[in-house]
Formats: structure tokens, sequence, C-alpha cells
């Protein structure tokens, strides 16, 4: 692993304990072995290094969705979405980044705002197109594809929540609850 990168996978760590504003640069720099002043080289300051971190999560977590969806083309929308719900357990629990993205995105710091929220939005939309098909191509499910999509899209967004300030075991707890009701009002057809 090069400098940089182990300056950005020690950067989340204490993002993830201190939050962006009790982020020092020098206690980066401490756990790396290398002298504050040598973190300019590789970052400008504090903020392009958490953007860097951010948008190469985010953009993991795109191209996440993406092939996970098409990995799962065709598979019933029911199991499609308990996987999809075990994964991003998953990922969050056991990938740091992941986890700073969702927490980003939830609670961004006030100087990086407007940025880490249209971040997330870039996911979001693209979770939501996601599910449109996924509900279009499977035609057990007697309902409308966008409005669906847009059911499951809000729990889901919903469910991230219990991940973030909850635990895993309660999202698991959560989402098995609501998406048995969902999926009962969903085989019924009622638009």
């Amino acid at each position: 692993m090069n400098r940089r990168e182990e300056i950005k996978k020690a950067a989340v760590g204490h993002l993830l304990q201190y939050g962006y504003e009790g982020t020092k640069l020098a206690d980066i720099a401490d756990e790396v072995g290398i002298k504050k002043q040598s973190m300019y080289a590789h970052f400008a300051s504090k903020k392009e290094l958490v953007v860097e971190i951010h948008e190469e999560a985010t953009k993991q977590e795109i191209a996440f969705l993406t092939s996970f969806f098409d990995e799962h083309r065709g598979t019933p929308l029911r199991e499609l979405l308990d996987r999809f719900v075990v994964e991003t357990k998953d990922r969050y629990s056991n990938n740091r980044n992941v986890k700073l993205m969702f927490l980003m995105g939830f609670m961004p710091p006030e100087p990086l705002q407007e940025l880490f929220i249209t971040m997330f939005d870039l996911y979001s939309h693209h979770l939501l197109h996601l599910l449109e098909l996924a509900f279009a191509h499977d035609p057990t499910v007697r309902t409308n594809p966008k409005r669906g999509a847009l059911a499951v899209h809000t729990i889901l967004e919903g469910l991230s929540a219990k991940l973030i300030f909850g635990s895993p075991d309660y999202y698991m707890q959560a989402s098995e609850a609501t998406f048995s009701l969902l999926w009962e009002g969903l085989l019924r057809g009622d638009d």
C-alpha cells in the first residue's frame, strides 16, 4: 500500500471515531509515521482528503449496486430484496469506507454538506432506478414499478438509519418485519 492509501485508511478510522471536526491531520500523520507537514505533499487539506475518500466510497458503492443487480437479474423480487438487505448489512459492517459513506450521507459535516448530500443522492437515485427495473422484470409482482420501487427505496433509506444509529441485528429485524408487510401488499396488487 502506498503512502497516500495509508493516509486515507488511517483517516477513515479517525473520521469514524472522531467525526470530521474532531479529526486532525497531525493525528493521522502520527499514525502513518510521517510529519504533519508531509501530509501536504499528498493532500492540500483535510477537506481534500475527506472528499477523495468519500468520492471513492460512493463510486465503489454505485459500482456495487450495478454489479449486484446485474448478477441477480431475473431473480424473483422478494429473493432479490432479501439478498440485497443482507449484502448491504455485510458491506456496512465489514467495510469502513461504506460505513463512512452512509454516515456522511446522513450526517454530513457542515463544510461539506452540499457536496456529500449530492453524492449520496447519486447513489440513492441509482438504487431507485435499479429497483424500478427489478420491479418491471418480475411478472409475479402486480404493482406499478415506479411506485413499488419508490416504496422499497424509502424503506431501504429508513433501514440504513438502523445500521448507522442502531445495530446490524436491529436492521435485520426491522427489514424482515417491514418487507413481510410490504410483500403482502404487493402480492395483493393494491395500486
